[in-house]
């Protein structure tokens, strides 16, 4: 009887996690971002994918890849002018606590690398295009942990916070929304 009773249960335990998770095993989420205290002062635009590969525990394990772009100028006393345009590709690897109380909360943290492109065109008084080293900015190699939480608005749209910290002078807060494809 004792036994019964346990399996029971578990049984409706595990059902209660299943049904009321908003993020499960081999869903797929696409959405975009707006950032904010990137360099310059300016928005960061930003898509991200995110595919949730296995229940590990109490949360999925996600692999994606994100893209970030934001652009600024610098303008001189001297009426030059510098324009800075940054392009970042990168993977991520997210663990998403998906079984919090009804499963519409859902934080997440992760590690992320990729590749920051960054291209910058001087221009003079006469706007004219001339070329000047500049070693504010480079391109490279780049990683940085985040941290995140999803709010389920209903089974398909999430609204998402991110803050990101790492190398590069890369740290931001974002916004945004996911869809689960």
């Amino acid at each position: 009887m004792k036994l019964n009773f346990k399996l029971t249960a578990a049984a409706l335990v595990l059902l209660s996690v299943c049904t009321f998770s908003q993020l499960k095993e081999k869903d797929n989420l696409l959405g975009g971002s707006l950032g904010f205290w990137a360099k310059g002062n300016v928005p960061m635009f930003g898509v991200n994918f995110e595919s949730n590969v296995v229940q590990a525990g109490i949360g999925t394990v996600g692999i994606g890849g994100i893209f970030r772009y934001y652009t600024f100028t610098n303008n001189y006393g001297n009426g030059d002018s510098r324009k800075y345009s940054f392009s970042s590709l990168g993977a991520q690897f997210n663990y998403n606590f998906n079984q919090i109380g009804d499963g519409s909360f859902v934080p997440y943290f992760g590690l992320v690398a990729g590749y920051n492109y960054v291209n910058n065109t001087y221009t003079d008084v006469t706007r004219n295009a001339v070329y000047i080293t500049d070693v504010s900015y480079s391109s490279g190699a780049w990683i940085w942990g985040q941290l995140g939480m999803r709010y389920f608005f209903s089974p398909k749209v999430a609204g998402t916070v991110r803050l990101g910290l790492g190398n590069n002078d890369f740290n931001t807060l974002e916004l945004g929304m996911d869809f689960k494809l």
